[in-house]
């Protein structure tokens, strides 16, 4: 029985790189999609927004702060959720959200923009699904998130409410940039996430996929 499940593991490596990797150019994408409407989406982005503001830096170094702070809180509270696919996330992601604002058009206006930030959000949340079910290292958001779950006992979508809100909080307290979109964002997400979960896990794609 050792050795089959050692087997099963092994071949699983390469689905689950996979998966990881389409997980984070399908997360990209998706926040192109938000952010060629003029919107915005992610609390996390407001976060960014805020730090950069604050501490006079470009929103990129200040998104590399912020994961750093998510990755030690991670090592400390539970750091299996560490992985191969925590390092290769950010590479895929910037790739998708790239490729998205090239071939994406810009949507400024009522009600299409909405629309189109409603679409985001559902590939946003497909994308992190993805890369949730694939089990081969988390982002850094995702594994606080699912750090803070397994010490706490709640399920993903009340943690991620309660990260979105501070993530938002704070942001807008350091000068961030809150809309209606953002607000839907940290209301729906949890929820949207867990259902697409829970769909892949029915797939079986991962024979040996572990259920938390």
């Amino acid at each position: 029985m050792q050795k089959r499940i050692k087997v099963l593991c092994e071949r699983d490596i390469p689905v689950r790189l996979f998966l990881v990797c389409l997980g984070n150019v399908i997360l990209g994408f998706g926040n192109a999609v938000c952010l060629k409407t003029g919107l915005g989406a992610d609390p996390l982005n407001v976060l960014y927004q805020g730090i950069a503001a604050a501490c006079r830096m470009p929103e990129g170094t200040a998104s590399l702060m912020a994961a750093a702070v998510m990755l030690t809180v991670t090592f400390f509270l539970d750091r299996r959720q560490l992985g191969v696919g925590t390092l290769v996330a950010p590479f895929f992601f910037s790739f998708g959200i790239d490729w998205g604002m090239k071939i994406v058009r810009e949507y400024m206006w009522f009600p299409v923009n909405y629309a189109m930030v409603l679409t985001g959000l559902c590939v946003i949340s497909f994308g992190i699904a993805v890369s949730i079910y694939a089990n081969f290292g988390k982002s850094s958001s995702d594994a606080m998130i699912f750090s803070l779950m397994h010490k706490t006992g709640l399920e993903y979508y009340k943690v991620r409410w309660g990260t979105d809100i501070l993530y938002l909080a704070l942001g807008v307290l350091l000068g961030g940039r809150i809309t209606l979109a953002t607000v839907i964002a940290v209301i729906v997400m949890g929820k949207i996430i867990t259902f697409f979960v829970h769909l892949l896990e029915k797939t079986n794609i991962i024979e040996n996929q572990e259920r938390k």
